[in-house]
């Protein structure tokens, strides 16, 4: 690959150079185009043009330098043989033409070779970019899976600490069990547990980040629909967006031993997650295995308190 630049720039150097050879042939010398010198100077052109943009532009610099030694030369003064005059006058431009070919043909080899070279580093450049990308995103994929491992580990041991605190007597605590099951499996802390009696569905505890929710939602669509077919609803869903509106992004049915609708669990929003079915199906079972224990709904809406999240909560 030879140098990328303009023909025209091409073009105006080589006639620049011509141009400089004429004048001083023709101020200077006998404006013969150097015919008593040897090696000619009409060489350079031609030589320097087949280094520097191969076979081509040397060959027309060639052609020039011809054209302008068989107009300006005067070789032979004396009555001479015709053929001998002939060869005499055409030996210089053969030489022109075969070093403008030769030469600019191992021009054009070397810097194919060079090209070649480039492109090959450039692809190990991007190779070796490649290669700390896959390294750094493996590095941190596991970094993520460390500390995934350390927070699945910690997540079942207080599962299991919530699930065995369930059947305890106390209300405050059985509260505080089934919130953090929820928040466990929710991976949030703004979510609100709303008792159903009735038609009345009012909040009896919630999450540390639920601030400012309503507490009685009787009147709401979420409710209605609820009431008239108890199913887990997502804003994922179109159908679900107006019963969730305003309210949260999920809410799940809990229902009894005897599949009546004793309380919903509304979350109001999940922080760098979306509600998947895993996700779902996994609220789906702590909502489960909340109706089917039947003291928490023993007691009146206002008889156990609002639980807050300790400090140490789940990831």
């Amino acid at each position: 690959m030879l140098k990328h630049r303009p023909i025209f720039l091409q073009c105006a150097e080589m006639l620049i150079l011509f141009a400089l050879l004429l004048a001083i042939d023709m101020g200077l010398l006998d404006g013969d185009a150097f015919s008593d010198l040897n090696p000619n100077p009409f060489w350079l052109p031609v030589v320097a043009m087949a280094i520097t943009y191969g076979t081509g532009m040397g060959l027309v610099a060639g052609i020039i330098a011809t054209a302008i030694w068989l107009n300006w030369s005067n070789i032979w003064s004396l009555p001479a043989d015709h053929l001998e005059q002939q060869l005499r006058l055409s030996v210089q431009p053969l030489l022109w033409m075969v070093a403008a070919l030769v030469i600019g043909e191992v021009t054009a080899s070397r810097m194919n070779r060079i090209a070649d070279q480039e492109r090959r580093h450039q692809a190990m450049d991007r190779n070796w970019k490649r290669l700390a990308e896959v390294i750094a995103h493996l590095t941190d994929t596991n970094r993520k899976l460390q500390v995934r491992i350390a927070t699945e580990q910690r997540t079942v041991v207080q599962a299991i600490g919530a699930g065995l605190r369930l059947t305890q007597a106390d209300p405050e605590k059985r509260a505080e069990a089934v919130a953090r099951m929820i928040a466990l499996a929710a991976q949030t802390e703004d979510f609100t547990f709303y008792d159903v009696r009735g038609n009345q569905v009012t909040a009896r505890f919630n999450g540390r980040v639920a601030a400012d929710q309503p507490p009685d939602l009787s009147r709401s669509i979420l409710v209605e629909t609820m009431l008239a077919t108890p199913r887990p609803l997502q804003n994922g869903c179109a159908l679900d967006q107006a019963a969730l509106a305003e309210i949260g992004v999920a809410a799940l049915p809990v229902m009894d031993r005897e599949e009546a609708l004793v309380a919903i669990i509304v979350i109001h929003s999940v922080i760098g997650l979306r509600t998947t079915e895993a996700y779902m199906a996994q609220l789906r079972h702590v909502a489960d295995l909340i109706g089917r224990t039947p003291a928490l709904f023993g007691k009146e809406v206002g008889g156990a308190p609002k639980w807050l999240m300790p400090e140490g909560k789940v990831a």
